[in-house]
């Protein structure tokens, strides 16, 4: 009997630690989240919260602001001051974005095992990098239309400042043309016209590759265009200029007088033609529709 009760005893015993042990194992945490970090940590986390917030707010206005449009009206060209004010308006953009640029990766240096303890944190971050990336884009495009107005503005301005020149040199050059010992000017004159015509040329390379950069340029181009064909006539008629005796220069005009005369003398000629056939071909319309009306709808034959 006393075995017994002794044996009852022990039984008891051993389910009363058993259960013990098991309540103390389920009072251990086995998440360790935000409920147990300490106060400092706790404030440390908050605190890189706010500035990862801060960050992406000042990205944020920042991209809104490399968005501003930054079109010109360029009809009547490009002055120099809205270039200057568009340079200093993308270098000071750029400025920003350089100062914010350093300023993050300072700090995320700084609080980055702080913040690779937090998949929030780290969500944030990442978030940040794209938002820095679509902001450096941005502001790249328009850097580039920028610099691409600020090239045709350039350009613009050095074509148009060559029609008179065109002008008086070709005025020039035809004068020395007209006396043989004035000859070695003459050629001095053609090659200080080619040396202008590649700068001229260049010029106008420089303001089409800007206008596929920056479209909204196409009004103005066309107006460079017309500029730009005249001048290389010109420059064209400058080359072919040499001396000539008055003899020569008579029967080279009336000889091109001529030409235009047997030009439009044939023109005429198949003018006057198309027009013959036109009357005739109306006449015999208008013979077989009498035909059809008498004859109350009979179709004659017709040749």
């Amino acid at each position: 009997m006393k075995r017994s009760l002794l044996l009852i005893g022990l039984l008891l015993g051993l389910s009363f630690m058993t259960n013990s042990v098991q309540a103390q194992e389920n009072a251990v945490p086995t998440d360790v989240g935000s409920a147990a970090l300490s106060p400092e940590a706790m404030a440390l986390r908050q605190e890189v919260t706010a500035r990862l917030t801060q960050f992406s707010d000042d990205l944020h206005q920042l991209m809104a602001v490399g968005k501003v449009n930054m079109s010109v009206d360029c009809m009547y060209g490009i002055p120099k001051s809205v270039v200057t004010t568009l340079e200093q308006r993308m270098q000071s953009l750029n400025q920003e974005y350089n100062r914010l640029d350093v300023k993050w990766n300072t700090y995320y240096q700084a609080q980055q095992m702080d913040i690779a303890n937090s998949e929030d944190l780290m969500t944030m971050v990442a978030s940040i990098e794209e938002l820095k990336q679509a902001v450096k884009d941005t502001l790249d495009s328009k850097t580039e239309a920028v610099e691409a107005i600020a090239k045709f503005a350039a350009a613009d301005n050095f074509i148009i400042s060559q029609v008179n020149v065109y002008k008086n040199l070709y005025s020039k050059a035809f004068k020395l043309s007209l006396v043989l010992k004035l000859a070695p000017q003459l050629e001095k004159v053609k090659a200080k016209e080619q040396v202008l015509f590649t700068d001229l040329q260049n010029n106008y390379n420089q303001a089409k590759a800007a206008c596929e950069v920056v479209p909204s340029l196409s009004p103005r181009l066309e107006t460079l265009d017309k500029q730009f064909v005249v001048m290389k006539s010109v420059s064209e008629n400058v080359q072919a200029l040499e001396y000539k005796p008055l003899f020569q220069r008579l029967k080279d005009y009336v000889m091109g007088f001529a030409a235009v005369a047997i030009i439009l003398m044939f023109f005429n000629g198949m003018l006057a033609k198309f027009n013959a056939y036109k009357q005739k071909a109306a006449s015999l319309k208008k013979y077989n529709d009498m035909l059809n009306k008498n004859g109350q709808g009979t179709q004659y034959p017709t040749i």
